[in-house]
């Protein structure tokens, strides 16, 4: 056992829903869910959506957030007095990522993410505290271990950045770790040996030592792949990087805006959403609905039949005329009709909304495939709440199915929730991953003109160097034990210097010359406090990175005092 906090709880952050779970220290496996109620329905998690006052202060999250603002706010038209956000995570997914990012609530004012995303997180936090409170009376704050998942596809900024802001939400920084939602899967597949269905529930008890398996997490943004195999001791080791991309379900969201856009005009849907932004979100929410009960081809084609507002028909009349009529001179003409206040629309139309985001992943799974270390790959699980979705799951079997077992576990939407606990209780369960970037710190090496450029040239200390070198502390595609070190002592170069700042890069390069280079990407720094030193005295620091985990830990040591400073990196 890894963790001696009480209690693990998990916070998954998704990007259309969140919610948290937990378990105790002495029974790790029976974790605990937290239901959430809206006027019509129970579920295990709330929408990804909080509302703040002008003033930018916390009002509410998830089904009361959007109860608050479709049924009080908007009616009252004082939407400009309120911030309302919603599928803001994927701000995340850019490689442009920085602490002071800002990001467009849904009447376009602008706020710093790192508030937003701090102020939901504080949120969950004090849910956990009070349904734990609920349950075993003298719980305290500091007898909980946090677990915050993250997509595995994600850049290491990505990473810090969902760090800095569960600190900032009142998180300890040695009560924190954070969880790759398609590792937290695997281990929930993998631990709980699931009942998947009844023709293959046999699998998840017979994965033996040597056994691969691979974790397709269908969430709200992104999907995420990860492939592992089973160890002697039933840890795990990662057989290939975990890769992925923006296809999940509010992809598929997009496209039917655009569909929308494409019949009526943008000029119609954007005028719902800026007229009747309660409309609008119904129209979203009906989508929704539609868009989790599709069938696949020949089990049912009858018309998708969706309400269409008072609002979105008027709309439609005075900006296209007659809303049949205008229909009749679109290419949608014999796919699509109005009756009643009911848009009618031809089935294979709908799963048409689908094929993109579909072809998307099966093109990138045709790939994976492809790898040699996956030719006995014989089981794929599918989990997160777009997996749910019939059209992706035979899309998947259809391409795939003939000699691999294709899975959706019971309760797949949970997987990555429940796993997160079971990873807090056991951070080593996954013994070993691959590097998806080259590290190194940038150095100074005395000048050789035979290697390096008159450009890099400079003088320190009276010698001739050559700056922005890239030092080497590992490789892309490196495989490394959790906890693995590489460390470097270099010399402070400057001695009236009272700081040192070390930075960290990375690269998509296995070689990279210098940091400079394209592929070279700066990470973070850490600042070390530096002594005074007499004339002539030297000072040695040593720079250590530690690698395998969910996290990049970056050290450095002045040799001389012993001092040692450390950071998961701020950027």
């Amino acid at each position: 056992m890894d963790v001696t906090k009480l209690f693990v709880a998990a916070i998954d952050f998704g990007t259309t829903y969140s919610g948290f779970a937990f378990s105790t220290r002495d029974d790790q496996i029976a974790v605990y869910t937290c239901d959430w109620k809206s006027s019509d329905l129970t579920s295990s998690k709330t929408p990804t959506t909080v509302l703040l006052d002008k003033q930018q202060k916390f009002k509410a999250f998830g089904y009361e957030a959007d109860n608050k603002y479709i049924q009080d706010i908007i009616p009252d038209e004082s939407m400009d007095e309120f911030y309302y956000f919603r599928r803001f995570k994927m701000t995340l997914h850019n490689e442009r990522l920085s602490l002071d990012t800002e990001i467009k609530e849904e009447c376009g004012k602008k706020m710093k993410a790192l508030d937003v995303f701090c102020m939901s997180i504080k949120y969950l936090k004090e849910e956990v505290i009070k349904k734990l409170q609920s349950r075993f009376l003298s719980t305290k704050e500091e007898d909980i271990q946090y677990v915050l998942t993250v997509p595995a596809i994600w850049a290491d900024q990505a990473k810090f950045f969902m760090r800095k802001a569960a600190e900032k939400a009142g998180i300890a920084k040695d009560q924190l770790t954070l969880a790759l939602e398609p590792e937290a899967a695997s281990i929930y597949c993998h631990e709980l040996r699931l009942d998947v269905d009844k023709k293959q529930n046999k699998f998840l008890q017979t994965i033996k030592p040597g056994m691969k398996f691979m974790v397709i997490d269908l969430g709200g943004g992104t999907v995420d792949i990860t492939v592992h195999q089973r160890q002697r001791d039933e840890t795990l080791e990662e057989v290939i990087p975990p890769s992925g991309g923006p296809w999940g379900g509010t992809a598929v969201d997009q496209a039917f805006i655009d569909f929308m856009k494409d019949l009526f005009g943008a000029d119609v849907i954007d005028g719902l959403k800026e007229e009747d932004l309660e409309d609008y979100f119904h129209l979203l929410h009906e989508f929704e609905i539609k868009k989790r009960s599709v069938k696949s081809k020949g089990d049912d084609n009858r018309d998708i039949v969706m309400q269409m507002s008072v609002t979105l028909m008027d709309l439609i009349k005075k900006l296209r005329g007659g809303i049949s009529s205008h229909i009749k001179t679109t290419k949608y003409k014999d796919f699509v009709s109005v009756e009643v206040q009911r848009l009618h629309i031809k089935a294979e139309i709908f799963r048409d909304l689908f094929k993109s985001t579909i072809d998307k992943l099966i093109q990138h799974l045709r790939k994976i495939f492809e790898k040699p270390e996956l030719y006995d790959l014989k089981n794929v699980i599918m989990v997160g709440g777009f997996s749910e979705c019939e059209l992706v799951q035979m899309a998947v079997r259809n391409k795939f199915g003939a000699d691999r077992k294709i899975i959706i576990p019971d309760e797949s939407g949970l997987a990555v929730l429940k796993g997160a606990v079971l990873f807090g209780h056991q951070k080593k369960k996954i013994t070993k991953r691959i590097l998806t970037k080259t590290y190194g710190i940038q150095s100074w090496p005395e000048w050789d003109p035979d290697i390096h450029p008159e450009t890099k040239k400079i003088r320190m200390g009276g010698t001739d160097r050559c700056k922005d070198v890239f030092f080497k502390f590992a490789t892309i595609d490196d495989k490394v034990e959790d906890g693995h070190t590489s460390s470097q002592i270099f010399q402070a170069l400057n001695p009236n210097e009272r700081t040192l700042e070390c930075a960290i890069y990375t690269s998509t390069d296995p070689s990279p010359r210098y940091v400079t280079d394209p592929t070279c990407q700066r990470l973070g720094n850490l600042i070390v406090d530096l002594p005074k030193l007499k004339d002539g005295e030297t000072l040695e620091i040593e720079e250590t990175l530690v690698f395998g985990g969910t996290e990049l830990l970056f050290r450095a040591k002045n040799l001389k005092t012993g001092r040692v400073f450390e950071t998961q990196l701020d950027f």
